[in-house]
């Protein structure tokens, strides 16, 4: 089945779980298949919601459960939007012009901006994910749910609004989401949100979205013109923490 056929393709690219086609099963365009990008979103956050159930159970201090679910999603993804902020922060930071900005951006070597995006992003995370467990695992693991589903919003947004910077790299081969691709996601992205079961909740995981899209188009616009699959993978990581920091200051 051709849906079937899309979500192995979005597992095999988003993740580091093992996918594989059959002999007469091809690939699909990332264009459309891309519409699955909050289900594996989905995926990971109830992957990482059961080790704070597992945490709950052996009773563990919540700021070891947060780091044992932290350590699950790096290890889901390969820390592939974690890589994405630093090459960001990076470029962004340190490059004088487009071209430079790119090259810094591509290069494998970790600068003092990346570093400290990092830092902060995990210590960001980490804290919040502790707040979170204060009203218990449930409710935790159902904002993870929440915000990985709606932070590959954030990255579809970003494929759909913005051209590609360079004419090669995960940025350029995406290339543009169709509007049904869109809807679906949304869709399914929206479906994910509704287990935190409030509206005003629901609302404001929808606002962190919005917000970081804005945000991430307007500085790669700023900055080099277009996205890459850096600026993807940093737009879900600042769109994941901005939807768990919302959720923290109204829980």
């Amino acid at each position: 089945m051709a849906v079937v056929a899309e979500i192995k393709l979005c597992i095999g690219l988003l993740t580091r779980l093992p996918v594989s086609y059959g002999p007469n099963e091809q690939a699909p365009e990332l264009t459309r298949a891309c519409r699955w990008f909050p289900l594996i979103g989905i995926l990971i956050g109830a992957l990482s919601g059961a080790v704070l159930f597992v945490g709950n159970y052996f009773e563990l201090p919540t700021s070891v459960t947060a780091l044992f679910a932290i350590a699950t999603a790096i290890l889901l993804t390969g820390a592939m939007h974690e890589d994405g902020l630093a090459d960001v922060a990076d470029g962004f930071g340190g490059g004088k012009t487009r071209d430079h900005k790119l090259d810094i951006m591509r290069d494998s070597r970790l600068g003092v901006y990346g570093t400290l995006a990092l830092i902060l992003d995990t210590a960001l995370r980490w804290a919040l994910i502790t707040e979170l467990l204060n009203f218990g695992w449930l409710f935790a693991a159902g904002a993870l749910i929440a915000a990985g589903a709606g932070s590959r919003l954030v990255t579809l947004s970003l494929m759909k609004s913005l051209p590609a910077a360079r004419n090669d790299g995960l940025g350029a081969s995406t290339g543009t989401p169709e509007n049904q691709a869109i809807f679906i996601a949304v869709l399914t992205a929206f479906l994910a949100v509704l287990t935190l079961k409030d509206i005003i909740m629901i609302f404001i995981v929808a606002l962190s979205v919005a917000l970081a899209a804005g945000m991430v188009h307007g500085l790669a616009k700023q900055q080099i013109g277009g996205q890459t699959g850096d600026v993807l993978g940093a737009g879900q990581r600042i769109g994941e923490s901005l939807a768990l920091l919302f959720l923290v200051a109204i829980a």
